[in-house]
């Protein structure tokens, strides 16, 4: 089931980092696989924000204070720690990419942790850019209120000193003696050598191991370069300085036709190409009933609005097969959409009277709620609409949805079906 959502629509691979502005082309993607083929995404390696082993306070300030960077993680918690690993060590719930844009304000440094205090920013796309320019079109709106931080804690790998030469020669001259008292004793075995000091390595050890502190576990070293790289690692696992392949390669599969198609300058299309569009000789599909998308608390705080426009592939069921990003909103509105698409109600396409797949344009409202306008309960429904008078619940108008707006045919594009909420 997965292998024919990914292979859905015809994408190209991923190639570059998305960090410039798209270039316009004319020119679609073709329609060359079937609906059941998992269609390969290569994703190259992740574009690092730090790319030498990080020791002095002043590199954190360079790479982080002032940068618009991102959670690689998509933690929308407001206070994260994260061990020497780079791993989320406290509770937070996940979300869009479209609200875990961030700035850091403040950087220390310690020998035990990293302390960083920034804000918070959603993505809001702009709904009249050129398809070519959409992926990088958008606004940064911070969502951090004025006198909240986001605080963010590393925890580094500790750096024990060993010991001077001087002690290291009084604990070896004082072992020896201990163990020549022991073979002397009467009817005693020789000892072996005592038990080295927990907390102090051998001077030639570069390996990280446990030692405790107030009855807590931590990892150390004794190579202070290692420290250095371990950091480095961590703050890269944490971070990125764009929206790079890595991140898009563990998005929705929604987003991912998005992004991949703005990398390639393309439009998204369906790989079958037996799915229709409607046009002469096809009757519907048909808007039987939408499940309401619900917006979120940072976009009624943000009065954050508008549409966002959704391409949907429909089965002979007239259940949706897959859904693709098409003009996104941002703050985390496009997952709510993209869901409730999913969970709608279609009556199918028919093409000389049997039921067959199609392809439709489809947009999903979102407003700014009052106690008046607010849904009553999550999960709402508009009212089913009779498929045989064939009318939008929304517009009131037919429902018959538009065709894809393509750059070299602008001309046949038609008004798409609206979801409201």
């Amino acid at each position: 089931m997965k292998s024919a959502w990914i292979a859905a629509f015809a994408l190209p691979l991923f190639v570059l980092p998305l960090s410039h502005p798209q270039q316009a082309s004319s020119e679609a993607v073709p329609a060359s696989q079937p609906t059941h083929q998992a269609k390969a995404v290569t994703t190259p390696a992740a574009e690092d924000l730090f790319t030498s082993p990080v020791t002095t306070e002043e590199q954190l300030r360079q790479a982080l204070v002032g940068k618009q960077i991102y959670l690689r993680g998509l933690w929308l918690d407001d206070e994260l720690h994260f061990d020497p690993q780079g791993q989320l060590t406290s509770q937070s719930p996940l979300g869009s990419f479209t609200l875990c844009a961030i700035e850091i304000e403040h950087v220390s440094l310690d020998k035990k942790h990293v302390e960083l205090e920034g804000v918070r920013y959603g993505i809001h796309f702009a709904d009249e850019a050129d398809w070519a320019q959409q992926s990088t079109s958008f606004d940064r709106i911070r969502v951090t209120p004025k006198k909240k931080r986001l605080v963010i804690s590393i925890a580094r790998l500790q750096v024990l000193e060993t010991r001077k030469k001087s002690d290291q020669k009084a604990a070896a001259k004082s072992a020896s003696a201990q163990s020549g008292k022991t073979a002397q004793s009467p009817g005693t075995a020789a000892a072996a050598s005592p038990a080295p000091d927990a907390q102090t390595p051998s001077p030639s050890s570069n390996s990280t191991y446990a030692v405790s502190e107030n009855g807590k576990w931590l990892e150390a070293t004794s190579d202070p370069a290692k420290a250095a790289e371990q950091l480095e690692h961590a703050l890269n696992r944490v971070f990125s300085p764009s929206l790079d392949s890595a991140m898009i390669s563990k998005m929705p599969d929604y987003w991912q036709y998005f992004y991949q198609a703005q990398l390639d300058h393309k439009s998204i299309e369906p790989t079958d190409p037996n799915i229709v569009r409607p046009g002469p000789g096809i009757n519907g599909p048909k808007l039987i009933r939408n499940l309401v998308a619900g917006s979120n608390d940072y976009a009624q705080r943000c009065q954050v609005a508008g549409v966002a426009t959704f391409k949907v592939i429909l089965g002979p069921d007239g259940k949706p097969l897959a859904v693709a990003v098409y003009r996104p909103i941002g703050f985390g509105l496009d997952e709510n959409g993209a869901e409730a698409i999913k969970k709608s109600t279609f009556a199918p396409a028919y093409k000389e009277g049997k039921a067959v797949s199609s392809v439709i344009n489809m947009d999903v409202n979102f407003r700014i709620y009052s106690g008046r306008t607010a849904p009553t309960a999550a999960g709402a429904t508009q009212e089913p609409v009779d498929a045989a008078d064939n009318v939008s619940p929304v517009t009131g108008k037919p429902s018959l949805p538009g065709l894809f707006t393509v750059k070299s045919a602008p001309s046949q594009a038609q008004p798409a079906p609206q979801q409201n909420q």
